[in-house]
């Protein structure tokens, strides 16, 4: 099994809360403007506000306990301009009990460096090494509060004992090093064929150029985005390989660059099979990348989904389903329209079948009414961010349209069973 449970690495990107809602069965109920929040086929049955601290990002549950990360984000085009990054007391993993779904209560915080978000976060139960049976948590740390040339503020991977929860440790660190912002987004899986643990992870941006390198890149060392990382000793991670698509050349790649954000060489997640021997890189416009790891130190370029001549493109994120080798797959395209020749809309969940590594095939597609784009919602980001697949149902988090329940038995023919939808609130930021 992944280590990851139901619930977990959904960004409450609607308001600055953290709930617990439950599916339910009900009859079908109009949806409600946003402003005021919506519901079908689930109901809250738990709320935090967290103190108000806005910034909320991925949450990740384990053991009974919900780990909340925090948003920050450094624009560079300048090389030093600050979007926004959270002070130290809005940042760092808000961590709950939630035994009592009615009431989660929130019991510690998972502190980052000053400077730094960690906007995602996993929690799991150690299995090989001298912590097996100890429970850990793993964050990406990235720069968001200076230049990311300033070496002084530490990016990459910090790892928390939280084996009491409310009592939690840092036990270990592994620098990404200069010159990109840091580790994005993160998954663990367990190697029992090799008796270790790995953190497959994404440093976005590690291939952009920078003639202010050595290694003519942004990453100093010249390393593609795709990291592996070796947790079996959590107290001295270990980063065993890379891949990227300039760092490994490969036919095809880096693809070229589709509708307003037309970025070919951005590796922004993985996802591991249920063996660890796979991982599914998120890479932008050049799309869904499958590596074989099956030996850690030398990942191996499989195949890649195609978008169509008329797509958006932005691969963000996806999910395997081992049963049936199909990817559900997230486009994160903000852009409603991005020209004649491309699409419209915000972007959507694709489903792909990936029983053949070297040439998967789109086979169906969702998305939510606004994301289509058809007619003007004021403000709000229609756009999936997230997928999570359990059984044959997809939750997806969908920031402005909350999150949604996607009943994917006919992978064809994904349809909407459910949803929720936060009531507004007010933006951190602006």
């Amino acid at each position: 099994m992944k280590t990851r449970p139901l619930g977990s690495h959904c960004r409450l990107a609607v308001a600055a809360v953290a709930c617990l809602a439950s599916v339910v069965a009900g009859p079908a109920a109009a949806q409600a403007p946003h402003q005021k929040g919506a519901a079908f086929n689930m109901v809250a049955v738990g709320h935090n506000d967290l103190d108000g601290r806005g910034f909320n990002a991925d949450v990740w549950v384990h053991e009974g306990h919900a780990y909340v990360g925090s948003w920050g984000f450094s624009d560079f085009a300048s090389g030093s301009k600050t979007r926004f990054c959270p002070s130290p007391d809005k940042s760092g993993v808000a961590v709950l009990d939630a035994t009592d779904p009615t009431d989660p209560r929130r019991v510690a915080t998972l502190a980052n460096p000053v400077g730094t978000s960690v906007e995602d976060v996993v929690a799991f139960t150690a299995e090989h090494g001298a912590f097996a049976g100890r429970d850990l948590a793993v964050g990406g740390i990235q720069v968001c509060g200076g230049s990311r040339y300033d070496t002084s503020i530490f990016r990459g991977l910090v790892v928390w004992d939280v084996t009491d929860p409310a009592s939690p440790v840092e036990i270990g660190r592994l620098s990404t090093g200069c010159c990109t912002r840091g580790l994005h987004e993160l998954e663990v899986q367990h190697r029992p064929d090799l008796g270790r643990s790995f953190v497959y992870a994404s440093v976005p941006a590690s291939e952009y150029p920078d003639a202010l390198s050595p290694s003519g890149r942004r990453d100093q060392q010249g390393r593609g985005d795709f990291r592996l990382i070796d947790v079996t000793d959590p107290t001295v991670p270990v980063e065993v390989s890379d891949w990227g698509v300039l760092h490994n050349p490969t036919p095809g790649l880096p693809a070229p660059g589709l509708g307003c954000d037309p970025d070919p060489i951005f590796g922004h997640s993985a996802e591991p099979s249920a063996d660890g021997k796979l991982a599914f890189v998120s890479y932008w416009d050049s799309g869904f990348i499958a590596l074989d790891v099956t030996d850690p130190a030398a990942p191996v370029f499989r195949g890649r989904t195609v978008y169509p001549a008329n797509a958006d493109g932005d691969g963000h994120s996806s999910n395997y389903d081992e049963d049936r080798q199909l990817l559900f797959a997230a486009d994160e395209d903000f852009c409603k329209t991005s020209g004649p020749d491309t699409e419209k809309g915000f972007g959507y969940l694709r489903v792909y079948d990936y029983s053949n590594l070297a040439a998967p095939v789109q086979i169906g597609e969702y998305r939510t009414p606004n994301s289509l784009g058809a007619s003007d919602q004021g403000a709000g980001d229609y756009t999936i961010h997230n997928p999570l697949q359990k059984g044959t149902d997809v939750y997806i988090s969908w920031y402005s349209d909350g999150i949604r329940v996607v009943d994917a038995s006919d992978p064809t023919r994904p349809r909407e069973v459910a949803f929720f939808v936060p009531p507004s609130a007010n933006n951190p930021v602006s």
